[in-house]
């Protein structure tokens, strides 16, 4: 063949070579996307790509998390798709799209991710698609994301990502959230409280869980502590941002106060100020901790149990009004109204008793909040009346019935034994059987009220478990109880 042909069809094979890299259907082909996602996605910085991706199992489980729908720019790609929902530990294909930087990235935890807050950062992105089931399967079909993410409809771990702002944000809080994480404060949260344990004990929802609607406050000069709900808050002094819940509390909750409803379990919350708070002390606390001084305490001395020493209340309970003074140079100990109390040198704030001494008075003991002193510590010491030397139950019972009804009626997993308790008046042998019919007539009263018969169990222990002294009528009051402890 000659050499001008043998050039011709060369240069015609070269000419038509792009066509045959085609595909068939003469669909061009477009460049490949990375097959494996970037550990992060700053190489994208700036913007406003979509790119399609493939996660490893491997790397399910590397990197950091900041932010919760939308992430900043440098949170480890795989593990931040775990976090969306839209891949399981198995990995997958993932479509991601670029956003601008966000003012703030709250984090929260979910399936099985912990992402972390962070503040302004210059770049983002979100996940295309809806988030997968739980048993995997492939990427749900892309769905356009809207130029500004929604606040995630999971209440961040805690709030300290909208700290200096007055934003109100409504979220949901799922049961498996409800027990995580620390909370300061009662009513008024610090920023850095554990946001759905901080709505269980303001009584803004269950234990299942719930939407709450919260709102960001400035900071406070202090956080007292309460026990409440089954949730115990901490001290804490100030704190530079705050938040609170909206609306009322559950209506098998009670009416959340405007200060503490109980008194802090101490007053150290309140050091160097000079205010003066009123509280409600059950009789249950007027029974723990120690105490420091006389008639001016540490403040660090345990409340109830310093009013009773101060001849403020019986050993019953009752409503004390209190003072905080400046630090003394000593506490000197004493033993009056049957608490001693012990000596200490110079200690940094105090506080007194204000209004008459009203120990000499003795009356029924103070009930415990029956719901929250159960979850908190699985038993609650219910003051139930009977008539005298007898098992039937006083119409005066039915305040205190109720809320152990309501208590089990809110939690359908919750169990009690009904362990009946007598003073020491009178013979064992007729106080033994006699506490067992007592705890008997309060089952039967739940089981009539439409609480399950195998959910509670009814024992008789007479005078053999006393909790205060019975040579006192006001031990002897607190040893009559029915107690509610959880199986």
């Amino acid at each position: 063949m000659p050499r001008a042909v043998l050039s011709l069809l060369l240069w015609t094979l070269l000419a038509t070579a792009p066509a045959l890299a085609q595909p068939l259907d003469g669909t061009p082909k477009a460049p490949a996307a990375p097959s494996q996602c970037p550990d992060n996605m700053d190489a994208y910085a700036d913007s406003d790509e979509v790119l399609t991706c493939t996660c490893p199992a491997e790397q399910m489980g590397q990197g950091s998390v900041w932010g919760t729908d939308t992430y900043t720019a440098d949170s480890a790609t795989c593990r931040a798709a775990q976090h969306a929902g839209v891949l399981n530990r198995r990995g997958g294909t993932v479509t991601v799209e670029m956003q601008p930087g966000q003012p703030r990235y709250p984090g929260t935890t979910r399936n099985g991710v912990q992402s972390v807050n962070y503040g302004s950062y210059r770049a983002s992105y979100r996940f295309q698609g809806g988030a997968q089931q739980a048993r995997g399967g492939g990427p749900q079909a892309a769905a356009p994301a809207p130029a500004q993410a929604a606040a995630p409809s999971q209440c961040p771990d805690d709030m300290s990502a909208y700290a200096d702002s007055d934003e109100v944000l409504t979220c949901t809080c799922p049961a498996a959230q409800l027990g995580r994480g620390s909370v300061w404060g009662t009513d008024t949260y610090t920023a850095d409280s554990a946001t759905c344990r901080a709505a269980l004990h303001a009584g803004a929802l269950g234990r299942q869980g719930g939407t709450v609607t919260l709102e960001m406050l400035p900071g406070e000069g202090r956080y007292p502590g309460t026990t409440r709900n089954g949730v115990q808050s901490q001290n804490y002094g100030s704190y530079r941002a705050s938040y609170r819940f909206q609306g009322e509390p559950r209506r098998n909750q009670a009416a959340t106060p405007a200060g503490p409803q109980l008194c802090p379990d101490n007053m150290s919350s309140y050091a160097e100020s000079d205010e003066a708070v009123t509280c409600l002390c059950p009789g249950e606390a007027t029974l723990r901790g120690p105490v420091w001084g006389t008639d001016i305490y540490t403040a660090d001395s345990a409340t109830c149990r310093a009013a009773v020493h101060a001849g403020m209340i019986a050993q019953t309970g009752g409503s004390v009004s209190m003072q905080m003074l400046p630090g003394a140079p000593r506490y000197p100990g004493t033993t009056r109204n049957g608490v001693q109390s012990q000596n200490y040198g110079a200690y940094n704030a105090s506080f007194r008793f204000t209004g008459d001494p009203r120990a000499t008075k003795s009356a029924a003991p103070v009930q415990a909040p029956v719901a929250e002193t159960l979850r908190r510590t699985g038993q609650v010491q219910l003051y139930v009346t009977f008539r005298t030397n007898s098992a039937d139950l006083d119409i005066g019972a039915a305040p205190v019935l109720t809320q152990l009804r309501d208590a089990l009626a809110a939690d359908p997993a919750l169990r009690l034994k009904l362990i009946g308790h007598t003073d020491a008046t009178g013979s064992a042998a007729t106080n033994l059987p006699l506490s067992q019919r007592r705890a008997e007539s309060v089952r039967q009263w739940l089981i009539a009220s439409g609480i399950a018969a195998e959910r509670l169990a009814a024992e008789g222990k007479g005078p053999n478990e006393p909790i205060a002294d019975n040579a006192t009528e006001s031990g002897r009051s607190l040893n009559r109880r029915v107690q509610a402890a959880r199986l």
